[in-house]
């Protein structure tokens, strides 16, 4: 047995040692792995002996193609990084926040300097913000970049239009056709470019705008400067206006008024904006500053005559319609309005003009149609309707009126409670009814205390004990009765009055019922002045009915003291579906005031106003004090190392 025990020992300790034996080899071979991937990732290449010249020169070839690699990676993580600010800032251009893009586009540019449409990206934002200098020089950066940028040469084609300088326009224009292939690009370039050609002609041809002598016809030179700025505002109205940006160009067309006041185009313009804006009077003024200026100019006529229309004037709408057809000589202009013309004169004939309604409407420029607005029970006001006095005014002189027969009779006033009762109406007003003295005591016997407090109305002890009869006394109502049936007062006293049998087991919920009515009749008494309210017996209610009772009849202090007893209760079982938003908001004043002072936890509390089946539609109408004593309790929760889920969940359920 020693020599089996032996072997079986040896034979464990060799396979542990060829168990060590192979993790050594294990860890060996991860050794050299790791060392040849992270020689990888270096691409560490030692130089060879320098007496070796053929080995010197491989060496060489190997660190320049090494170096091209490493350049190509980094380009490659620069373009792409470059590319998403690309991205960014084209999002930000089209939502209009040029700053915001121009920004994008520059650290775009100083992550990755080669590429053109970079350039060419901040040049449009730089245009669009009327920063033409700043445009020119990005414009031509992507041509320094990449010659046959043919977005650089538009948008600096488009920088010197607006800055006036046409002739260089027109450079760029045929640049555009020189480069371009696109059949797009090239019908672009010569709409721009007879554009161009047609304004160099028409300053070429146009005689000198006349100041404030009539007689000086000779050319000013400055005011041909100023005339040409402001077409240029012109032109950006023009476009904002086929773009129905009705705000903005006419923003334009005040800015080249204001530098050349003697154009009637510009008016007309603008009044087609004031037009579309509903800004009648502006409209009629500048139609009449643009036909002083130029009379012969047949726009403004068309435009008056729809305003005149507009406001029922159709005798003048009417002859500014006839000069618009004389002046105008475009066919298809003057068919459309000689049928506004034909419109006008049986308007002009008819009795009732049409549309006066309409009419009446719109000569408010600021005026809006105001909508009957529908709001739901919750949003209502809880506020009676106010009733108003509505007199007859006597007339200065009045008839004598006849006196009837029998003397003079006063007339009875009906109460306003009993108008609203016969139709169905609720002005807050209630009638007042004098209470009827209910007398009981016929209905069962003197010896019966149980019956007696069960149907009696109940008594204070300031009230005086009722008297009941002796059971050897008769009762007179009873007395009464019979004795009108002709049986005499001496039967009656014999006659025992039998009353309907009772249980024994109906005798004991009576007499339950009777304890009950008779303490909340006690409390009830109680609470009819909560100031004097001193000594008060509080205890943790056992149901929802006793809490709001309770609630109810006391102040601030007692419903603090209240509160500060059910801090550990099940809150939210008392509350019930009873809660309503007038308590609520008195349960966050009672902790905001008095436990944040005293620092008592109001963690329980919360949680079981937060579980009520309620909250969700109380939580939405709570008013500014309610939400900011909400919020008030939750900073104050949070230093008392409440989880933040939870604290989470009770401000998701009170501030919706």
């Amino acid at each position: 047995m020693d020599t089996i025990e032996s072997q079986l020992a040896v034979r464990n300790k060799c396979d542990q040692l060829q168990k060590s034996i192979k993790e050594l080899y294990d860890w060996e071979a991860d050794i050299k792995k790791a060392e040849s991937a992270r020689a990888e990732a270096n691409e560490e290449i030692l130089p060879p002996v320098r007496s070796d010249e053929k080995a010197m020169k491989e060496f060489s070839v190997q660190e320049s193609a090494h170096a091209e690699k490493q350049d190509q990676g980094t380009d490659k993580e620069q373009i792409a990084k470059a590319e998403r600010f690309k991205e960014i800032g084209n999002k930000q251009c089209k939502l209009g926040n040029y700053l915001s893009a121009i920004d994008l586009y520059t650290q775009a540019i100083e992550t990755y300097t080669a590429c053109a449409t970079y350039y060419t990206n901040r040049a449009l934002c730089y245009m669009n913000i009327e920063r033409y200098d700043d445009c020119l020089e990005d414009c031509n950066a992507a041509i320094a970049k990449d010659p046959n940028c043919i977005k650089a040469y538009y948008r600096r084609m488009q920088a010197y239009e607006r800055l006036g300088e046409n002739s260089k326009a027109l450079a760029e224009c045929r640049k555009i056709l020189e480069l371009s292939k696109d059949e797009k690009e090239m019908n672009t370039a010569k709409k721009d470019m007879a554009r161009i050609e047609k304004r160099l002609k028409g300053q070429a041809s146009s005689p000198a705008p006349v100041t404030g002598n009539k007689g000086n016809n000779e050319q000013n030179p400055t005011l041909l400067l100023i005339k040409q700025e402001a077409d240029k505002y012109k032109e950006l109205g023009n476009k904002l206006l086929a773009k129905k940006d009705y705000v903005t160009a006419e923003k334009h067309y005040t800015h080249a008024i204001s530098l050349f006041d003697n154009e009637a185009i510009y008016y007309t313009n603008r009044s087609l904006c004031y037009w579309n804006l509903k800004d009648y009077d502006k409209c009629l003024a500048d139609c009449n500053k643009a036909i002083q200026l130029d009379d012969s100019y047949f726009r403004p006529y068309y435009r008056r005559m729809q305003v005149r229309e507009l406001r029922g004037a159709y005798q003048g709408a009417l002859e500014d319609c006839r000069k618009f057809i004389e002046l105008n000589k475009d066919e298809k202009q003057k068919a459309t309005a000689e049928k506004d013309m034909v419109r006008l004169e049986r308007l002009l004939k008819s009795e009732q003009p049409a549309k006066q309604s309409f009419v009446w409407n719109e000569l408010k420029k600021n005026a809006k149609r105001i909508e009957f607005v529908q709001k739901p029970p919750h949003m209502r006001s809880r506020k009676p309707l106010k009733r108003i006095h509505i007199a007859d005014v006597p007339p200065l002189v009045q008839a004598p009126k006849a006196i009837p027969q029998g003397g003079i009779t006063k007339r009875q006033t009906i109460p306003d409670a009993i108008i609203d009762q016969m139709f169905n109406n609720n002005t807050g007003e209630r009638l007042t009814v004098p209470e009827e003295k209910t007398n009981l005591e016929h209905l069962f016997p003197a010896h019966s205390n149980k019956l007696k407090n069960m149907f009696s109305p109940p008594t204070t002890p300031s009230d005086k004990p009722k008297s009941f009869p002796s059971s050897e006394a008769p009762i007179p109502s009873i007395s009464r009765d019979l004795q009108n049936i002709g049986v005499k007062a001496t039967e009656i006293k014999t006659a025992s009055f039998v009353g309907p049998e009772t249980k024994p087991s109906d005798k004991m919920e009576k007499d339950k019922i009777n304890h009950e009515n008779q303490g909340l009749n006690e409390a009830a008494k109680k609470q009819k002045d909560p100031a004097k309210m001193t000594d008060v017996n509080l205890s943790i209610p056992k149901s929802t009915a006793q809490f709001y009772t309770t609630w109810s009849g006391l102040n601030e202090d007692l419903r603090y003291q209240y509160l500060k007893l059910m801090k550990n209760a099940p809150l939210s079982k008392l509350l019930g579906a009873s809660l309503s938003n007038q308590m609520l908001g008195e349960i966050l004043y009672i902790l905001k005031k008095h436990f944040i002072a005293n620092q008592i936890d109001v963690t329980n509390i919360m949680r079981g106003v937060a579980e009520n089946e309620c909250i969700s539609i109380l939580a939405l109408m709570l008013n500014n004090e309610d939400r900011n004593a909400v919020e008030v309790l939750l900073t104050y929760m949070q230093g008392q190392h409440l989880k933040q889920e939870e604290l989470q969940r009770i401000r998701s359920k009170l501030l919706v």
